[in-house]
């Protein structure tokens, strides 16, 4: 994909991205891998939702994934 193919979901996705890693500690890095994995703007739901619905449990970070709390 070159550049000038850059939709504006990826945009939005990758500035999600950028904004996640630049959070101090290890929780913005894990959500901004969940992110870049599993969600998919046009999709329904928010990045959290479609990453807390995530089923891949064979994933190392399955675990330490963003879940919603009851």
């Amino acid at each position: 994909m070159s550049n000038s193919s850059i939709t504006t979901e990826d945009a939005y996705k990758q500035r999600l991205i950028n904004r996640l890693t630049s959070k101090a500690g290890l929780r913005g890095k894990v959500d901004a891998i969940c992110v870049e994995c599993v969600y998919d703007p046009c999709e329904d739901g928010t990045w959290r939702l479609q990453v807390a619905n995530c089923a891949c449990k064979s994933c190392p970070l399955y675990t330490s994934s963003p879940k919603p709390t009851n």
